[in-house]
Parts: C-alpha cells; sequence; structure tokens
C-alpha cells in the first residue's frame, strides 16, 4: 500500500523508525516535508498527489473525522513517557506552589501526550491534599481533561468546574496560553522538571486581544483569512463575517490560503484589519501582521463597538 506518514514538528525525529516499520510490512511510504501545526492540518494535498491510500497522521488523537474517496485517514497519538521519580520532585514544588496560593480544589489538564499519565499525576495532587477534578473540552477533543491549542475550555466544564484554579501537566506555553482567562494557571512541566505560574502571560494576551478589537473597530478595510486545511476551513464562518462587516458599511474581501504568510498577506496594502477564520492562534502573531487580528469567534463583540 502506499502511504503518506505525517508527523508534527517536534516528533518529526521518530518519522524515520516509523517509515522503516511500515516498508519492513511491504508498504510504499512516503514522508510529509510540508510544516504540520496540530491534528487539524492533515498532508491531505500530498496524499492525492502520490496516489496515496492511507494517511497516518502521528503525534496527535483524531481532530474530526475526515472522509476523502479512496484515501483512509488514521491517527495514531503519541504519549510520553515519563522520568517518575524527577517528575515527583517537581510536582511536590507544583503542590508547594499551590499550597502557597490558597489553592483547594484543582482543575487538571493536559495535551493528549499526557493522557496516560493524568491518572497518576491526578494521584499525586490528591495525595498532596487538593481535590482534583477534570473536565470535558469541545467536540474535538477525545479525552477528559485534554486541551489543545484552540481548545482549553476543558480547564472550565464539567467537574472542573468549581475549581479555583488550574494546573496544566505538559511541556511548553503553547498549549496554557490557550486557556481562557479567569483563573489563576498553574504550569508543571515534566520534560523542563519545572512548575510555574503562567496567569500573568494569559493575562497579556487577553489585554493585547482587547486591544486588537478596538483598533479593528476603527479599519474601513477588512481582510477576511479563509484556510483551505480540512480541520481549519469555515467558509461559511468567512461568507457571514463578510457580510456582517459590510452592513455596518466597511469593506471586506476573503482571502484564501494554505497557510498564511504576514508578508503574502502585508502585500495586498490595502487592508486595515484581518478577520481570521482560521486557526485561532494566528491571532497570537498579531504583531508579525502589522495590523489588528481578531478571531471570528469574537466578531459579535467587534460589531458591538463600532461606530
Amino acid at each position: 500500500m502506499r502511504i503518506i506518514l505525517q508527523v508534527p514538528e517536534g516528533l518529526k525525529q521518530e518519522a524515520l523508525s516509523h517509515a522503516a516499520r511500515l516498508s519492513a510490512q511491504g508498504h510504499s511510504v512516503f514522508l510529509s516535508a510540508s510544516a504540520c501545526f496540530g491534528a487539524c492540518d492533515l498532508a491531505l494535498d500530498e496524499a492525492r498527489h502520490i496516489g496515496a491510500k492511507k494517511l497516518i497522521h502521528y503525534g496527535h488523537a483524531e481532530f474530526s473525522r475526515v472522509h476523502v474517496p479512496g484515501l483512509k485517514v488514521e491517527y495514531i497519538p503519541y504519549y510520553a513517557e515519563l522520568d517518575w521519580k524527577a517528575t515527583g520532585v517537581m510536582l511536590q514544588k507544583a503542590a508547594s506552589l499551590l499550597h502557597a496560593s490558597g489553592a483547594k480544589k484543582l482543575s487538571l489538564v493536559f495535551p493528549i501526550q499526557h493522557a496516560k499519565n493524568a491518572a497518576r499525576v491526578r494521584g499525586q495532587l490528591a495525595k498532596a491534599g487538593f481535590s482534583v477534578a477534570s473536565g470535558k473540552g469541545g467536540s474535538h477533543t477525545r479525552a477528559v481533561g485534554q486541551v489543545l491549542g484552540c481548545d482549553g475550555t476543558a480547564a472550565y466544564s464539567g467537574a472542573a468546574r468549581s475549581a479555583g484554579t488550574v494546573v496544566y501537566f505538559g511541556g511548553g506555553k503553547f498549549h496554557p496560553t490557550g486557556i481562557p482567562a479567569g483563573k489563576p494557571v498553574l504550569c508543571a512541566d515534566p520534560h523542563l522538571q519545572d512548575a510555574y505560574w503562567i496567569t500573568d502571560e494569559i493575562a497579556k494576551q487577553e489585554k493585547r486581544k482587547n486591544g486588537a478589537l478596538l483598533a479593528a473597530s476603527e479599519a474601513k478595510t477588512f481582510g477576511i483569512l479563509l484556510s483551505t486545511k480540512p480541520g481549519q476551513m469555515n467558509t461559511a464562518g468567512a461568507e457571514l463575517a463578510k457580510k456582517l462587516i459590510e452592513k455596518k458599511g466597511r469593506r471586506a474581501e476573503i482571502l484564501v490560503a494554505n497557510e498564511f504568510s504576514p508578508l503574502a498577506l502585508a502585500n495586498f496594502l490595502k487592508f486595515d484589519a484581518y478577520i481570521n477564520t482560521a486557526c485561532q492562534r494566528i491571532s497570537d502573531d498579531r504583531e508579525a501582521y502589522g495590523k489588528p487580528v481578531v478571531n471570528i469567534a469574537d466578531i459579535k463583540r467587534l460589531l458591538e463597538i463600532m461606530v
């Protein structure tokens, strides 16, 4: 079988071993070299061009069901294995920080890579004297407590709704800064073996978003970003945004791309602001775009403050 193997940026070093295993089974294997930004970003174009019968997306849990005639899409999550002696010391530090803050009930969240480690983390935090719960995020999440870069709602939902503090167990700041502002957020990072508060960074990001809304409210011409990535494409949202903006007496045009480049967009010259219907984390890089970027989820707020 002809297979295309897609691996996200942080795990591309794993691609050769997976390709070797598949080749040993008699398959013809191709590796996608395109940038991969998440489970929503499937290499469907590459698969079509080489005539692949299967696309294996390694590293993430299924984002959504994709039906492409003649192509089977398979997700294989990557689950991290940890040094629990070092991780236990890190969790003791996390517990000390939590106790010092007065936290009692915790909302535990994590990326899919740590779904199998969550029960042990929950147990250690409970042993340290905390009440620990996890909520379920949106339809694109597969595990209770799982957060995505575009969906941090598990921190506030279900059994975790009444928790006063959020604990993110995982590496990096991309996922925790996607958690909605409103509660203190502690990062417990088993890769750096460190625990630290990230609440202020989330609050700053919220302020930057509000600033972008105010700046965009004065724009006269809007570019509406429509992605062709299978998990991000929102044609209906882009068309609705265009209609609503035009009702306000402003001009709007829909811009279509698989991946948006600030430089390429800048060459249009005439846009004063962008409405983003693609990955909501594009707005994190609004400084690179040089103009306000407002997510489609916030368009109601934008329309309300438009003069």
